[in-house]
């Protein structure tokens, strides 16, 4: 069997799924991870919630320390990935007792390394779903073989008790012994203090992280429908431009045919007339040559005005198309964006953004779109002012100084007392000092 680490302490590394060892190996073994020797290929593109734990011959835990790392998509580990476990397990601070003593722990909420702080994780303390007594129980298994030298053995709280055949012990004693057993209740009431802070700051980041992610789906929802709506009033633009561009067209083409009618009208006048001269005529050769001509003209003017006729035709059906076309996609630019958004409350996706002096608003489905067009209006609408007003308070929250233009020396920059509420700031006092105060 391996023998005893240095200090007789084995190293672990653990990886946990969904409350679950799902894998576990030795340090040497993750070493060897991380130096590339080794490809995870099961892991591929992906990252992973591990432990690296430090137990006694017992197999208890006395320093775990909760780190995440990244596989590529060959599966290996981040050559990058730099987090001083050993370290972190010797400086951190205490954990829950685990069967020894309190643990050294190290995690998201308790890193002695700030800039090592984003690859840790926070466990789960929940009851009924603890990591700490998922990893407990995996180590005790020894799956991976180390040697236990011993048995833990809980001593038990050395508290005197009366027997019929005892006598009373000395008021001394009785002293003692009550100091001894308020001492353990310290011990026992310190350590479950430590262990209720630490589960109230895991409690706190896991909060924070969930509210981080919900933001950022938020973002993105509510960028995905501005961008539909920006492609909609774009599409909606550019049908108005051909749309103003065939009526420009059709009016050519209606002048076109006003002129081809009033020519038709003289050539009919001319015909009439050249019939008339013709029927004065003798019916010569000359006759006969008018007549031909007269008709060749005729026919070529009948075939002009069937082809523009059935241009205009063609164009009065191409209009009706371009109406019908600019009012599907009023249509759709009115109602497209609310389907999307009834799709989403139907899926129970909930709104929230921040504002400051709102604080988080929860946006209804029908008010997304008002909202994307304008979020300071409507910051401004939930906290009772004016856009104007709320601009103006916004510009004071975030740089709360005096205002005041001192000729030829710029802004009088003397910082003032930050008014929180929109609706209690004043202009011109707020964001004046009392020298310069209307």
């Amino acid at each position: 069997m391996p023998k005893p680490q240095k200090d007789d302490i084995y190293e672990a590394v653990l990886f946990l799924e969904d409350q679950y060892v799902a894998r576990q190996m030795r340090y040497s073994e993750f070493e060897a991870i991380l130096d590339g020797v080794v490809a995870l290929n099961d892991l591929a593109d992906t990252e992973i919630t591990a432990v690296y734990a430090e137990l006694n011959k017992q197999l208890v835990p006395r320093a775990l320390v909760f780190f995440t790392v990244y596989f590529d998509e060959e599966g290996i580990a981040d050559s990058e990935w730099n987090v001083p476990l050993k370290r972190l397990a010797k400086i951190s601070g205490s954990g829950p007792d685990l069967g020894a003593g309190p643990i050294r722990l190290a995690c998201r909420s308790q890193c002695a390394i700030s800039w090592h702080q984003r690859d840790l994780w926070d466990p789960d303390m929940k009851p009924g779903g603890n990591d700490f007594q998922v990893i407990k129980k995996s180590l005790q298994e020894n799956r991976l073989g180390f040697e236990v030298v011993g048995e833990v053995i809980e001593e038990e709280e050395d508290i005197p008790v009366l027997t019929p055949t005892q006598a009373a012990p000395q008021p001394a004693a009785s002293a003692s012994a009550l100091e001894e057993q308020e001492r353990i209740h310290r011990t026992k009431l310190a350590r479950l203090l430590k262990a209720q802070r630490l589960r109230i700051k895991t409690l706190n980041s896991q909060h924070e992280a969930e509210i981080e992610e919900l933001n950022r789906q938020h973002r993105l929802e509510m960028q995905a429908l501005k961008t539909k709506v920006q492609d909609m009033e774009q599409s909606l633009q550019h049908t108005k431009v051909l749309y103003d561009q065939t009526k420009i067209k059709l009016q050519k083409r209606s002048d076109q045919y006003l002129s081809l009618q009033e020519e038709m009208v003289q050539f009919k006048k001319r015909q009439s007339m050249l019939e008339k001269e013709l029927s004065k005529g003798d019916g010569g050769e000359e006759a006969e040559r008018l007549r031909q001509r007269l008709e060749s003209e005729l026919t070529i003017v009948k075939e002009q005005l069937q082809r523009r006729e059935a241009e205009l035709v063609y164009r009065d059906e191409r209009e009706e198309q371009l109406r019908q076309e600019i009012q599907t996609l009023k249509d759709e630019s009115e109602d497209g964006g609310g389907d999307i958004l009834n799709k989403l409350s139907e899926l129970d996706v909930v709104f929230v953004v921040y504002h400051p002096g709102a604080g988080h608003i929860t946006i209804p489905a029908k008010d997304v779109l008002r909202y994307v067009q304008n979020p300071i209006a409507y910051a401004a609408e939930r906290c009772f002012v004016t856009e104007r007003h709320y601009k103006e308070w916004l510009d004071h929250y975030e740089n709360a100084v005096c205002e005041h233009e001192i000729p030829g020396k710029g802004l009088c920059g003397e910082s003032v007392p930050r008014v929180t509420v929109p609706a209690e700031f004043v202009a011109g006092e707020s964001n004046r000092c009392e020298k310069h105060q209307e």
